[in-house]
């Protein structure tokens, strides 16, 4: 089952993400990102305790034999997919199989890994990636509508520019973000 969004863990941004893990909408999706924690497995496991506890799915990013300890989702960088196409077979049947995308090239490896959906970015600009030029809305709706799969809006996200992208017609099925989870 796909979420209707995601919230993107970043220990440095949120430093309080567990917090925002019990605050979520039960059935919100979460990306556990923060690659370089050093104590990464710990962390994941723990979101994993939340997650089962307040009704959340959980993905970790670019990890899949963590993914596959804890049962969990897992989403893929798009410069890391092709290592890791390898694993998909691995993962629970349930757990949603995600990739970040940010142009054509993207979603066609998108399509040819048959992922359960993509993650378009970045939308508008982002803290993120403040060096990376925003798609805007026109050219990101001309992605969504060449998806192969249902697509996430990323990149300075929220509820309220979801609903404006809603108006375009695509397979938009929702949006991941960081900050507009914050409390």
């Amino acid at each position: 089952m796909l979420p209707p969004r995601f919230f993107m863990t970043d220990r440095h941004r949120l430093p309080n993400w567990e917090e925002v893990l019990t605050a979520l909408p039960q059935g919100t999706g979460v990306i556990l990102r923060d690659y370089d924690a050093p104590n990464r497995q710990k962390m994941a496991e723990h979101a994993a305790t939340i997650c089962a506890e307040q009704g959340l799915i959980l993905s970790i990013a670019g990890d899949p034999n963590l993914a596959i300890a804890l049962n969990a989702g897992l989403h893929m960088p798009e410069k890391q997919a092709p290592s890791l196409y390898r694993h998909l077979s691995r993962l629970p049947a349930a757990a949603p199989v995600t990739l970040s995308v940010h142009g054509a090239r993207g979603l066609s490896v998108a399509g040819r890994m048959r992922v359960d959906a993509v993650l378009i970015s970045p939308v508008f600009p982002t803290k993120s990636h403040p060096d990376a030029p925003a798609l805007g809305p026109t050219r990101f709706a001309a992605l969504a509508q060449n998806s192969p799969c249902p697509v996430y809006a990323l990149g300075g996200m929220s509820e309220t520019r979801l609903k404006r992208l809603g108006m375009i017609p695509t397979n938009i099925i929702g949006y991941a973000a960081i900050e507009s989870f914050a409390i």
